[in-house]
């Protein structure tokens, strides 16, 4: 009998076992209860068996995520646990980086490291500042708006594209290919939509070999890592990593702090009388709404987790905000403090692959929320209007309508 039926076994003797048996991080439908889920599964199986996705281990407690997390080792990065692959061409290929592990892995962090540092996040504040200053300039004289479209999903991309040394003129069409890629209606339109997407990215790719530049992906293409330079598809896939990592992720964790605000009266009111409480904001709402909700791992050397056998091939699923409300390091997790004592969390990860671009997500949520409150300090939820969320990969607000006085 194999591990996963024996457990499966196992599973069927317990409810919450069984629940767990059938959790699946993409079905939608897990959205609106899964701090609820997860925190079950934390107090009474902290690595818990899903069948979902061809079998993964759910893993749960602070403890345990950090230890998967520092020991690359045992715990590959490069995993799949139900992720869709935009670019079919990208499926069977390791990314630079984000995929890599250990020695691999450390060489390209070294080499990009001097782009992610806090001074160098610190140059980005104008550009952030001055497209931030020219959405929210369109926005106030309109009274209401829905803020996930309108604002946190309008600045992310730009934001990535400058990183990535895409001119000014065209940063908007990969802004463009990544909201249609999100909204697209079917697959067919979805695999229209990412083909377009990989030509964009293969001709920045391809336009990079040879040149000098002083952006992350001119560097990363030019660079020779392990004695060899990464291919076309290697960097494709790279790319997909990084626009999702940069861009994705800082829209979801944006649209959590603003809705939070909205949410909140006297928090709004309080952040508006003193902005320089607004980096406390910022990594509360990373804490208590990881925009990065759930990433894999796959096993490669016999071990065990929390007192459950795992054998290389078993993949993982660390579920980071069930770590963030682990009620052994944070007591009163699922609540929203501002001024908590400074502690670590998982909302960047941890180990190895925590997040790199940390500090620039820090400068332009930043900045975006000190433009947003400076011109429109009084933006509100309509009345009955319940928000649901996003969860996944990723962990959002499908929706955040919003009103205000347009008089100011």
């Amino acid at each position: 009998m194999s591990q996963a039926s024996e457990l499966s076994g196992h599973d069927r003797t317990d409810p919450v076992r069984e629940r767990a048996r059938t959790f699946d991080h993409l079905d939608p439908a897990v959205a609106g209860t899964v701090h609820e889920v997860l925190g079950e599964f934390r107090r009474e199986c902290p690595v818990a068996h899903s069948e979902a996705h061809g079998g993964m281990f759910v893993v749960t407690r602070f403890d345990d995520l950090k230890h998967v997390a520092e020991h690359g080792e045992v715990f590959s990065s490069a995993a799949e646990v139900g992720a869709v692959v935009v670019a079919p061409e990208t499926g069977a290929v390791i990314a630079p980086l984000f995929e890599q592990d250990l020695a691999e892995h450390a060489a390209w962090r070294r080499h990009l490291q001097p782009f992610f540092t806090p001074r160098a996040a610190a140059t980005h504040t104008d550009y952030v500042r001055r497209v931030a200053r020219e959405v929210v300039a369109e926005l106030a004289p309109l009274g209401e708006a829905d803020l996930v479209p309108a604002l946190c999903a309008r600045i992310p991309p730009l934001v990535i594209a400058s990183l990535m040394g895409i001119p000014e003129p065209e940063r908007p069409v990969l802004a463009s290919l990544v909201h249609r890629l999100a909204g697209a209606g079917s697959e067919q339109e979805a695999a229209a939509v990412g083909q377009e997407y990989t030509e964009f990215l293969l001709a920045q790719i391809r336009s990079r070999r040879g040149k000098d530049g002083d952006d992350v992906l001119t560097s990363v293409v030019n660079s020779e890592i392990g004695g060899k330079l990464a291919g076309d598809y290697e960097l494709l896939k790279f790319a997909f990593l990084l626009v999702a990592a940069g861009n994705l992720t800082t829209t979801d964790q944006l649209a959590s702090i603003l809705l939070e605000l909205a949410q909140d009266p006297a928090l709004r009111a309080r952040v508006v009388a003193d902005p320089g409480l607004i980096p406390q904001l910022v990594e509360e709402s990373v804490r208590h709404e990881s925009a990065v909700a759930a990433t894999g791992r796959t096993v490669v050397a016999e071990t065990e987790l929390a007192g459950v056998p795992l054998r290389p091939g078993d993949r993982m699923l660390l579920t980071w905000g069930s770590g963030n409300r682990d009620e052994r390091y944070f007591p009163d997790g699922d609540e929203f403090r501002l001024g908590r004592p400074r502690k670590p969390h998982l909302g960047w990860g941890a180990g190895a692959h925590r997040c790199l671009g940390l500090h620039v997500a820090r400068v332009e949520l930043r900045v975006i929320c000190e433009e947003l409150l400076a011109a429109i300090p009084d933006f509100t939820l309509p009345p009955g209007f319940v928000p649901q969320r996003t969860y996944g990969v990723i962990r959002g607000v499908k929706a955040l309508p919003v009103v205000w006085s347009a008089d100011r």
